[in-house]
């Protein structure tokens, strides 16, 4: 008799303080209204630069990769190509391009936001002046790290994780 009037005790215990921490979270406003009102509170507005995944509670929004389509590229670290540099990736990973000297076929494993080389490229071999060959190796150094992506709008962007180096691609017709 005395465990069932425990137990029953230990039960309307734990329930009471459940229902306590359930309507004092509803009390407290989501971390991003808090913010919001901090802001307000101080005489501003919340930064319009601040979380880009504060409509989704911090979860940072999926973003598919832009598969069969190509892309050309229009700046590496802040450069414009010498020459029309293009890829293409398939939703397998393969992908193919052109990288200013040759024609190169892959693959890649496509994360949510990396890209990692599975395979080393396959090349045709194919001479070029030393100007191309340095600007092929500074494209194949971003390649090979596995850069993270980002798409916005027609532009895909690869940035490398070492060494910050970036490319950034536009949508080609």
């Amino acid at each position: 008799m005395n465990r069932m009037i425990f137990t029953a005790a230990l039960a309307a215990t734990l329930s009471a303080f459940a229902f306590a921490g359930v309507a004092e979270a509803k009390k407290k406003p989501a971390p991003a209204e808090a913010s919001q009102q901090d802001g307000a509170q101080q005489g501003g507005e919340a930064a319009p630069g601040g979380d880009p995944n504060a409509e989704n509670g911090g979860i940072p929004k999926y973003q598919p990769f832009p598969h069969f389509r190509n892309f050309n590229l229009v700046e590496i670290n802040g450069k414009a190509p010498p020459v029309e540099v293009w890829i293409n990736i398939d939703a397998t990973g393969h992908a193919a391009g052109f990288d200013g000297c040759k024609h190169w076929n892959a693959v890649f494993v496509i994360g949510g936001d990396r890209l990692g080389p599975k395979s080393m490229p396959a090349m045709k071999d194919t001479k070029c002046d030393p100007a191309l060959a340095a600007f092929e190796h500074e494209f194949w150094n971003v390649m090979i790290q596995g850069p993270f992506w980002s798409t916005k709008g027609d532009e895909l962007t690869f940035k490398a994780p070492k060494g910050g180096a970036t490319l950034r691609f536009q949508r080609g017709l």
